[in-house]
């Protein structure tokens, strides 16, 4: 009986930690990123940010000497394809 009440502590203790491990540690990876993207020619052109649910593009001019990014953008409401820009008054 023993036994028995010690291997579910065990086996709770088990699932409890895998449960939190995919849904506080491994399901979180990009809450917080940084991704590179390069030109034609295969030098470094700019990066996206993402943080806190919130996105933006940042790269550089063509001489590679000034670096622009946007405001920040909510990445819940992005969608692929669909957005067609901002209103000059929202820059």
């Amino acid at each position: 009986m023993n036994n028995l009440f010690q291997t579910l502590i065990v086996l709770v203790l088990i699932i409890g930690g895998t449960v939190f491990n995919l849904k506080y540690v491994m399901l979180d990876k990009n809450k917080n990123s940084l991704s590179a993207y390069y030109n034609v020619d295969g030098a470094f052109a700019g990066f996206i940010q993402k943080k806190d649910n919130l996105i933006r593009a940042c790269e550089f001019s063509s001489n590679g000497t000034i670096l622009s990014c946007s405001k920040w953008f909510n990445d819940n409401t992005l969608q692929q394809g669909q957005n067609q820009g901002v209103a000059q008054d929202n820059i």
